[in-house]
């Protein structure tokens, strides 16, 4: 699958109909993924996730206007895509620090949006390019976790998984799970990506049985597939680098593709299997290494 062509067409109807109430469904429709799959892909590709788009793309076009129409604020608020002048004035001064009226007197320079090179190919970091190279792949059977988790929407952003990481730590929880496969080596999964822009981040370790399962914690089996699994940094995973050069350019080097996906009565495409982050006893900070699965399936 060729995520950036996804992404330029998902892009190409947001110019065409940002004036318009346009959804995530409405755009990942068009594309034919499923919103919370989409909103993780654009976000990872553009920096940006969909409503941040759309909304500093109805910003500028509303500053263009008024740099180079005379027509009245109230009508470029609704051109744009506003609901009211007030909703265009309190978007405007968050995006430009000034109110449109006096924007229009001083008329400043800004820089356009979208920028030129917002999917150009970048030059792949040295310590980025060694975790593609030293890939391994491994098939894992179906196995269990336990753990806690939380809702995500990737639209509105994912702060919370950090709020389930300080309950894992101040509560020690990893010391009150029996059974564990790998004592101490912790996951963090997302997984059950939905269509209502939503998915569940859980943090857990595997089990070899659930016949001692703690009160408080939850339970999950994950299906067997074949993984690639990548030795990096936290840092280089959150930064959106890791999974930027994931989706748009490894993949279609070795012909793979995300497994399991499943195509809903709205065209719709997502994939039901998670992908994880490996953290073991040794685990700081964002410079230590990690190990990440990422479930593949081979054209």
């Amino acid at each position: 699958m060729d995520y950036q062509s996804i992404i330029v067409e998902a892009i190409q109807l947001i110019h065409r109909k940002y004036d318009e109430n346009i959804l995530v469904d409405d755009i990942a429709e068009y594309v034919y993924l499923s919103p919370s799959y989409f909103s993780k892909v654009f976000r990872i590709l553009t920096g940006y996730t969909v409503k941040e788009y759309v909304n500093k793309y109805r910003l500028y076009q509303a500053a263009k206007a008024l740099k180079e129409t005379d027509k009245r604020i109230i009508s470029i608020a609704f051109e744009a895509g506003f609901s009211s002048q007030q909703s265009l004035t309190k978007s405007f001064v968050q995006q430009y620090r000034i109110p449109p009226a006096r924007f229009r007197r001083i008329n400043p320079h800004i820089d356009p949006f979208p920028p030129e090179n917002l999917l150009m190919e970048r030059g792949i970091k040295m310590d980025l390019k060694q975790s593609f190279n030293s890939v391994q792949f491994i098939t894992k059977e179906s196995f269990l976790v336990v753990g806690i988790e939380t809702d995500i929407n990737y639209n509105i952003g994912t702060d919370n998984i950090g709020d389930l990481y300080e309950q894992w730590n101040r509560e020690k929880l990893v010391e009150l799970i029996p059974d564990q496969v790998n004592f101490l080596v912790e996951y963090g999964m997302t997984h059950e990506s939905g269509e209502d822009d939503t998915a569940k981040y859980m943090i857990g370790v595997e089990v070899s049985t659930l016949d001692n399962l703690p009160s408080g914690f939850i339970a999950r089996r994950f299906d067997s597939s074949e993984y690639a699994v990548f030795d990096t940094t936290l840092g280089m995973e959150t930064s959106g680098e890791f999974w930027r050069y994931f989706f748009k350019t490894w993949l279609c080097e070795q012909d793979l593709e995300q497994p399991q996906t499943v195509y809903t009565k709205n065209k719709n495409v997502f994939s039901r299997l998670p992908s994880f982050e490996v953290y073991d006893a040794n685990f700081k900070d964002e410079t230590s290494r990690i190990k990440i699965y990422a479930p593949i399936l081979r054209k």
